[in-house]
């Protein structure tokens, strides 16, 4: 199962997620769609954040334990949470679809 976790501040702003776990909706060594779909939307945001809006957010990336943290290194505002809430979106259209191999979690601060 694929965990994401999204931290949200008080005005429903996302400013940090973790994407853990695996999907292993297929056999081992065969492509799996929903982990490479969950992987492009949830890379996407940073190369959004980095090359068009100039900004540095956060990101560790654990191959092996397949985990991906990001975070802002600004107050979130409308240019970040529109890359953002795209992910968001495309995130819970798969959650939807396949909630056995994906699921989100929102945690409010």
């Amino acid at each position: 199962m694929i965990k994401i976790d999204v931290t949200l501040d008080k005005k429903g702003m996302i400013t940090s997620y973790k994407v853990s776990g695996h999907a292993e909706s297929v056999e081992a060594g065969e492509y799996d769609l929903i982990c490479n779909s969950v992987s492009v939307l949830t890379q996407a945001p940073i190369i959004g954040l980095e090359r068009h809006l100039k900004r540095k957010p956060f990101y560790r990336v654990d191959e092996v334990d397949g985990i991906l943290e990001v975070a802002l290194n600004s107050a979130p505002d409308e240019l970040s949470q529109a890359l953002l809430m795209t992910m968001y979106y495309g995130l819970e259209e798969l959650a939807q679809e396949f909630p056995q191999y994906v699921r989100i979690k929102e945690h409010r601060r």
